[in-house]
């Protein structure tokens, strides 16, 4: 039994207005993301490429009831200071019952640094955002407030050093947002990484997808040849970008987990651990029979370099967040039930906040309650060890 009662392992931080001016070196200052007035007044992130800004309304007014959310005219003096400042976040956590938060970044504004073309830009970005989460956001109580350290986007040395450098300043883990050395898909060359991470006894995270550097700086040049576009919900183009963001995004992450389980990165690797953040798990038992099978039909001819099938890997070596996922706790003996961990996603607006206690009693209440501790909070613990 862990310690705690519950671990929401997977909530966000919102920018603070003054991040890039207090934590991006000066010389960078002329490319870093800017605070703009959305087409409704509001606050939003304009990133130095151009494109549309990204209006902070949903990301910003946790416990506003749903018909009253919107995606634009929010200011950062109507937003909640929880969800950008850590002291104020300790007292939003005790309002909702919860002992702990894993911390991700804002990947919106993490991909306008990893999809940059200048490395000096790119590893600038990431140490402002890293610096700013431990010296900043998680002072005020760093045993409760656990930031997961992001991995660059500049290579296999590059990442191994941002995990080492992560490990020494006492991160409990890593994201990663592309595959380590780089590649536009896993492969041995990613080895050294998987081996540094067990060494120095790091989980690794995916929050949602994998995306390479590649990748990113197209679509930052094709934002920048849009210009600076203020969407207005009245016309399609902003309705279409809604909806988009309304889309299901839970298995975009299924071919990135299908490659680590069929690749031997944890036949290599079997005390490496990895968690797929905000995929939802309702869907996984599926998946995980799916590749059993195709295992099972190839594994002769096709010379696979595992000794098991896909699933004994899923459940050693893997685990994922929920939010709402009442399909996935009742398949949780087929997801796993220690592969599996509750998140609220605060501050964005599908989290539930401040009726977090009441959500996992609705949704979970029927369930043994070994199995809900676990889910709740004992796996998180585990997994990120955070009993120690």
């Amino acid at each position: 039994m862990s310690k705690y009662r519950i671990i929401d392992a997977d909530c966000h931080i919102l920018e603070p207005p003054d991040i890039w001016r207090n934590w991006l070196p000066e010389k960078f200052q002329d490319k870093a993301p800017k605070l703009v007035k959305d087409a409704e007044g509001g606050d939003a992130w304009q990133t130095a490429v151009g494109g549309d800004p990204d209006p902070i309304g949903l990301v910003s007014t946790p416990g506003m009831p749903f018909d009253q959310f919107r995606w634009m005219g929010v200011t950062y003096d109507e937003a909640r200071r929880g969800c950008y400042d850590g002291a104020e976040r300790l007292k939003d956590m005790d309002i909702d019952g919860v002992d702990v938060e894993l911390l991700y970044p804002p990947q919106r504004t993490m991909s306008h640094f990893l999809g940059d073309d200048d490395d000096d830009f790119v590893l600038a970005g990431v140490e402002a955002y890293n610096n700013f989460l431990f010296e900043e956001f998680c002072a005020p109580d760093s045993n409760r407030l656990i930031g997961l350290a992001q991995i660059s986007s500049l290579g296999l040395d590059a990442a191994v050093d941002g995990l080492r450098k992560a490990k020494a300043r006492g991160a409990k883990g890593i994201i990663i947002s592309n595959w380590p050395s780089g590649g536009e898909s896993l492969s041995r060359d990613d080895d050294p990484f998987w081996a540094a991470a067990v060494d120095e006894g790091m989980p690794v995270a995916v929050h949602i997808n994998i995306i390479s550097r590649r990748q990113r700086t197209a679509g930052r040049k094709a934002a920048a040849k849009k210009g600076n576009v203020l969407y207005d919900m009245r016309t399609e183009t902003a309705r279409a970008k809604a909806i988009g963001s309304m889309s299901h995004v839970f298995s975009m992450c299924a071919g990135s987990i299908t490659q680590v389980l069929f690749t031997g990165v944890f036949e290599r690797f079997p005390e490496l651990q990895m968690c797929w953040i905000e995929t939802g798990v309702g869907w996984i038992p599926h998946l995980i029979e799916g590749i059993d099978d195709r295992y099972w039909r190839n594994r002769s001819w096709g010379d696979l370099p595992i000794k098991e099938p896909p699933s004994f890997y899923w459940y050693r070596n893997n685990a994922a967040t929920f939010i709402t996922d009442r399909s996935g706790i009742e398949l949780r003996h087929k997801v796993g039930v220690d592969n599996m961990m509750w998140s609220s996603d605060y501050p964005h607006h599908g989290n539930d906040w401040p009726y977090s206690r009441k959500v996992i009693d609705e949704t979970m209440g029927f369930i043994a309650e070994e199995e809900r501790d676990k889910i709740v909070a004992g796996n998180a613990a585990r997994i990120w060890n955070l009993d120690d």
